[in-house]
């Protein structure tokens, strides 16, 4: 099987978007330290915007949000969403990839556990670096499986090889997660 053939793995929207997961993971408790007002920022794996929405805000007027999602039905879930709330600085895009957003645009991307559901590690990897403005900072986390059964599984080994360059880097027994700034 090539790596288009391999299709993302996609998490329901209903469990993104869980009011419960508020309980365990607040986005603002991370967001606050990276995003600040009149910001561009990425979040790339937006789903239905369980960050995208608080990236929005944080932002404000004179920030713009990219939220990129492989999934259709959850990049149409955060568009309602945002249409509801009348949030109209986040541009939403269905791709694989990060080629909807332009070189040195970002100031701060997140990407929480998106490089654990494809084949795409190196590309994305590449991709991060890519759209990132000098100075621009990104938090990548991945959740780690069992590496060789599911090739877009990825070990901790693999990950911080990608981020060679992270500022900080962690982990613990289910995640890993690097700190990169260009």
């Amino acid at each position: 099987m090539t790596q288009t053939e391999i299709k993302d793995r996609h998490i329901p929207t209903f469990l993104l978007s869980s009011p419960l997961r508020r309980v365990f993971e607040n986005p603002y408790t991370l967001l606050r330290q990276f995003v600040k007002g009149g910001m561009t920022v990425a979040d790339h794996g937006s789903g239905p915007g369980y960050y995208t929405v608080p990236m929005a805000k944080l932002v404000g007027e004179n920030g713009t949000v990219y939220a990129v999602d492989s999934d259709q039905k959850a990049v149409m879930a955060l568009e309602k969403k945002l249409e509801k709330l009348g949030i109209k600085n986040v541009k939403a895009y269905v791709s694989r990839d990060l080629s909807p957003i332009p070189d040195e645009s970002v100031d701060f991307l997140l990407s929480k556990d998106v490089l654990c559901c494809t084949v795409l590690h190196k590309e994305l990897a590449q991709d991060i670096w890519r759209v990132l403005k000098r100075g621009g900072k990104a938090y990548i986390t991945v959740r780690l499986g069992k590496v060789g059964k599911d090739p877009r599984a990825i070990g901790a080994e693999e990950f911080f090889s990608l981020f060679s360059n992270a500022k900080e880097k962690g982990k613990t027994r289910l995640k890993a997660w690097v700190i990169i700034e260009k």
